[in-house]
């Protein structure tokens, strides 16, 4: 029984200590003396290690999963008699739920694993203890950097994915159906509200948030030897995924309503 209740009070102490440090990151990133000239070129390397860097892997995929995908939801909207809802039916498939989604666990396996690998590195070798002494703010330096371009990143990414899919879908519908193309980007303006939209950004600004959040906080608070590195990292991205699957249900609970 006191096992359960040191379990318990460590486990509400981490929570905080998360709620604690996301509170003041975002402190920081309201406060504009924190975009100083040394924060605004990590922050430019960033982005482009983040989402740049992963523009032709992405695109290529996004093409692939595009044709694929929007041409099962086309059979199978075909199959039971839902040809009137193809085009909401391929909106909110692609813009509410797969596009950030996906977006969100690629940037996480890409970037959100090695943000957390060089922040571990730099704990294990004191790293931050000496950009510490010469008085360096770390959320300023090396956190805030990371956590806004793991914002712009997959937002901006999963919009692209959205687009990328819902143009290559025509693909399919254009051998599959004989549909011109004139009358697909009808379809899916027809279908397309503002909700998607929104659902889109929001869930790319939280998917962005915890792809970086959660890595940073995992890597900062190893200690020891370099053997705790890898388990740092292990730790991290159970709780960046288990993070994305709540946001994910999470959405699908508030867009039922």
């Amino acid at each position: 029984m006191l096992q359960v209740g040191e379990k318990s009070l460590s486990s509400l102490s981490s929570v905080y200590e998360v709620f604690h440090f996301t509170f003041i990151c975002f402190a920081h990133m309201l406060n504009p003396k924190s975009y100083n000239p040394a924060m605004r070129m990590v922050l430019i390397k960033q982005i482009y290690f983040t989402a740049v860097g992963i523009i032709p892997l992405f695109t290529t995929m996004a093409f692939i999963f595009g044709s694929v995908i929007i041409g099962v939801v086309i059979l199978l909207a075909t199959k039971y008699s839902l040809q009137d809802q193809i085009g909401s039916i391929i909106i909110t498939f692609v813009i509410d739920e797969f596009s950030p989604f996906f977006t969100a666990l690629l940037i996480s396996l890409r970037s959100g694993a090695a943000v957390n690998t060089e922040i571990a590195v730099m704990s294990v070798n004191r790293e931050l203890d000496t950009l510490k002494a010469y008085k360096i703010d770390l959320i300023d330096y090396l956190f805030l950097p990371r956590i806004i371009s793991g914002i712009i990143s997959v937002t901006s990414l999963s919009i692209l994915f959205a687009v990328i899919m819902l143009t290559s879908g025509y693909i399919f519908t254009f051998f599959y159906m004989s549909m011109d193309f004139l009358a697909y980007k009808y379809l899916l303006i027809n279908a397309i509200e503002v909700k998607d939209i929104l659902v889109l950004l929001i869930k790319g600004v939280s998917y962005g948030l915890v792809v970086m959040l959660i890595p940073i906080y995992s890597g900062f608070h190893t200690q020891g030897s370099y053997t705790n590195i890898p388990i740092s990292v292990l730790n991290g991205m159970v709780k960046l995924f288990i993070a994305i699957f709540f946001i994910e249900v999470a959405s699908l609970l508030i867009q039922s309503l």
